[in-house]
Order: structure tokens, then sequence, then C-alpha cells
């Protein structure tokens, strides 16, 4: 109930289907980075991948956990490229697990900073 939750709408972050990240969405990332270097610092956090529930057909992801995982994986790399730990910072995926009422809304990546 302390966590520090960030979501990110995957749109924001992502083209449809892909892992890399859009040129707009490192500047709210660097945002993210920034508050969490200066305010959170030591603390652990959890980027988490979500997606909607749509089966996968053209991206090439073996499942939406997959393609999740991978876009989770992109925001911990960005993270660490402005200096946020390595050591400090686990990937995981929800997938299509958690969905929050619209395709849109459910495509996105959590950055919790658990307290």
């Amino acid at each position: 109930p302390n966590d520090v939750t960030v979501a990110v709408e995957g749109d924001v972050l992502f083209d449809s289907g892909r892992t890399t990240l859009k040129s707009n969405a490192k500047r709210s990332l660097d945002r993210v980075a920034d508050v969490i270097n200066a305010q959170y610092g030591g603390k652990p956090i959890i980027v988490a991948g979500h997606t909607d529930t749509d089966p996968i057909r053209k991206s090439g992801h073996k499942s939406n956990h997959h393609l999740g995982f991978e876009r989770g994986w992109a925001v911990r790399s960005y993270l660490l490229s402005r200096g946020v730990d390595s050591s400090r910072i686990a990937v995981m995926s929800y997938g299509p697990d958690r969905p929050m009422g619209s395709s849109q809304k459910s495509r996105r990546v959590e950055i919790v900073v658990a307290q």
C-alpha cells in the first residue's frame, strides 16, 4: 500500500506490437528516472509490462506475456541509461492478466518503487 506506482500507457511508449521506445517516450522516462534517482535512491524497483487481451497475430512475439516482458525490459534498459542502478530493478510481465477496462488502458508499463 505504500509503494509508488507510475503507469505509462503503452501507446505513449511503443508502436503497436513493438518493443522499441518512441522518442517522446524517452522524455517521459527521463522525468521518471530523475525522480527515482533524487527521491528513491536505494529502493527496489519493479518494471511490469502489461498488454491487452487480443491474441498476438503479427508482432512475432510468442504471447502477450513475452511482449509485456520485452516492453518492460526496454523501459528497464532506458532507466539504466539514465543512472538507475541495475541491482535495484526487476522486470516482470503480467501480459493480459490485469486488464484495465479497455485495450488502450490495458497496454501499459508500470514502474513500481517498493517502500
